[in-house]
């Protein structure tokens, strides 16, 4: 069985666990979240930036009718860093920017605590990784751009199978019409490394905003 139909069976099964616990009378309810955010690596080599990133998942937290609810949820997380290097005008290249994209399935397991409207979520839980990804665009002298993605390669250590991420978020809840949504913000780092083996500590860490939609 490959990748994409083990992806297409995990949520399967989720849509039908979703559809059973929310048959009862809202003792769950549902978040559908996602979060544009900037992110790197710790521990800085040589010129490494922040690169955009990405994080949606989907949330449930168990309606205690109290303050504090336990939740649990699952998603998607693209993380990784940028580098750019200025040639300037050698071999006929102006500049070299490296995108390195790492994916991950994520399980979050947190308590949202609530102070009327605002909120506060602490999480933490377990990633596997998915894949690898370096972007490469090189811009030339004369204008041309060339873009190529391909797996990453390493020349030392290993890739970390397994991923420990934590998060913190901070955010308002607020109706639209008989909608229920949230904004805010929100800052996560990886207590592992991505790559194993190596000097450097490179723990994955990002931050931005929250859009999601609570049903």
């Amino acid at each position: 069985m490959n990748l994409k139909k083990i992806k297409y069976l995990i949520l399967f099964i989720l849509l039908s666990s979703f559809q059973i616990l929310f048959s009862q009378e809202k003792k769950f309810d549902l978040t559908i979240e996602y979060s544009p955010n900037y992110s790197k690596l710790t521990d800085e080599v040589v010129n490494e930036r922040f690169k955009l990133s990405h994080n949606g998942l989907l949330r449930i937290s168990y309606n205690t009718n109290g303050k504090i609810k336990p939740t649990i949820g699952f998603g998607f997380l693209n993380t990784g860093e940028l580098e750019k290097s200025e040639i300037g005008g050698q071999l006929g290249i102006e500049s070299v920017k490296t995108i390195h994209n790492y994916n991950y399935l994520f399980v979050p397991i947190g308590i949202k605590i609530n102070f009327g409207r605002l909120y506060l979520l602490p999480e933490m839980g377990f990633g596997i990784n998915l894949s690898n990804k370096t972007k490469q665009i090189t811009t030339y002298t004369n204008g041309e751009i060339k873009k190529e993605t391909r797996d990453e390669q390493l020349i030392f250590g290993k890739f970390n199978k397994l991923s420990i991420p934590m998060s913190l978020s901070f955010g308002i809840d607020f109706m639209v019409g008989n909608i229920s949504f949230s904004t805010g913000l929100k800052g996560y780092l990886s207590l592992n490394q991505v790559v194993r083996d190596v000097p450097r500590k490179n723990q994955y860490f990002g931050f931005g905003v929250i859009l999601a939609m609570n049903l």
